[in-house]
């Protein structure tokens, strides 16, 4: 099936040499100034300057997306705009070291456009980047992060202003790492001490770079530097712990968390979502803020999977070994911890399950000892459970 084309404008002082436009691109009169797959020169991108034009139009492939869903909140040609100025500010830096400048109007527009997207569609649901290949690993990355703090931050019920600052600010986190080599950052095996240091650094360069930008508030700068702090502490680059980190670094730091488990990269194979759903619930109010936690998996669960994770008459495993039906759910349908029906106990001593002539139910809500590690979805299984309970 052919790719959605859709156009995308990008402003002349976004062009850098070496980028590629995947389509030939047209200035305002609608002539062609620049072929497509063609690496663009310092000399043409004055030349393209010297003769006024300020916008390129071109065509490219539609961004490609984690879920297909069936309408989404985020617009293709918002999605466009915010890799193209992503890509721009990496490359910038990758280019001019922090003398580089951010187009601060820009990603703020791209954050009022992210707003105004998911309020005109309410009903709809997020439709996350997928990664085109490893270098544009950071700029998907960073507007899913984005997108997915905005989202958060609304269902916290703060006010515009604020959503659309937490929204820079997340479009930013990982500037710094601009400042490390491609081998680090796709490094196929396992870290040396030596790179781990160099990775741990990141939030405290991007911080650099904007602390003293007038174009940012010290919300953005604090959020950039303590994104990747843990609640309880154990986190970098600093250590510290709740009462310290900036409120918007604890929504974006969940985002970040969510987006990274959810992406392929070189070294790991992408989680599904619910293995991501679950992992900030296992780390709520150690590694994540419990109260923005709740928040997200009560929120969150339906705007990124669209269906229930574990809807009725679904079959779970448990930590414990137990296998279960989802028999209900005590608030919504997309509650991470529903009502159960344990039928298979786990015998640890000789390593097998046995089954329960009277199910036992629990509610997950009252009872954390318990807690889902995945839905069984092999059919032959599901199959011999409906036997056993007698719905075969």
């Amino acid at each position: 099936m052919e790719e959605k084309l859709i156009e995308v404008e990008v402003y002349t002082q976004f062009l850098y040499p070496g980028a590629i436009l995947t389509g030939d691109g047209y200035d305002e009169n609608g002539s062609k100034v620049i072929d497509k797959n063609v690496p663009l020169t310092i000399e043409k991108i004055r030349e393209l300057i010297a003769r006024g034009i300020k916008k390129i139009k071109y065509t490219r492939e539609r961004p490609k997306v984690k879920k297909e869903v069936s309408k989404q909140i985020i617009s293709d040609e918002n999605y466009s705009k915010a890799l193209e100025i992503i890509e721009f500010i990496q490359s910038s830096f990758k280019r001019e070291g922090e003398k580089a400048k951010i187009p601060s109007k820009d990603l703020r527009s791209v954050a009022e456009n992210f707003v105004s997207d998911i309020k005109s569609n309410s009903d709809a649901y997020l439709n996350l980047l997928e990664l085109f290949d490893t270098n544009s690993l950071i700029f998907s990355h960073s507007v899913n992060v984005s997108t997915i703090s905005m989202l958060l931050a609304l269902s916290l019920k703060f006010e515009d202003e604020k959503v659309v600052q937490v929204g820079v600010s997340a479009l930013l986190h990982d500037i710094g790492k601009a400042f490390i080599s491609e081998e680090i950052l796709n490094k196929p095996d396992k870290l040396t001490e030596e790179e781990w240091g160099i990775i741990k650094k990141h939030p405290l360069q991007a911080y650099q770079i904007v602390k003293d930008n007038p174009d940012f508030s010290k919300h953005t700068s604090l959020a950039i530097l303590t994104h990747h702090e843990w609640y309880s502490g154990g986190g970098y680059p600093l250590g510290i712990t709740h009462e310290k980190i900036s409120p918007f670094a604890q929504i974006i730091s969940i985002a970040d968390v969510f987006d990274a488990a959810t992406s392929e990269k070189p070294y790991k194979k992408a989680q599904t979502f619910e293995m991501a759903f679950n992992y900030i619930m296992e780390n709520s109010g150690k590694k994540f803020n419990p109260n923005y936690a709740q928040v997200f998996l009560r929120d969150m669960a339906k705007k990124i999977n669209e269906v229930p994770l574990y809807p009725v008459g679904s079959f779970v495993l448990l930590n414990t070994g137990e296998i279960a039906e989802v028999a209900g759910h005590r608030f919504n349908e997309y509650s991470l911890r529903p009502i159960i029906n344990i039928f298979l106990r786990f015998d640890h001593t000789h390593k097998t399950h046995f089954h329960l002539k009277v199910p036992i139910q629990i509610d997950l809500e009252k009872d954390y000892s318990r807690s889902i590690i995945k839905r069984i979805t092999d059919d032959s299984k599901i199959n011999t459970f409906k036997n056993m309970i007698g719905r075969g």
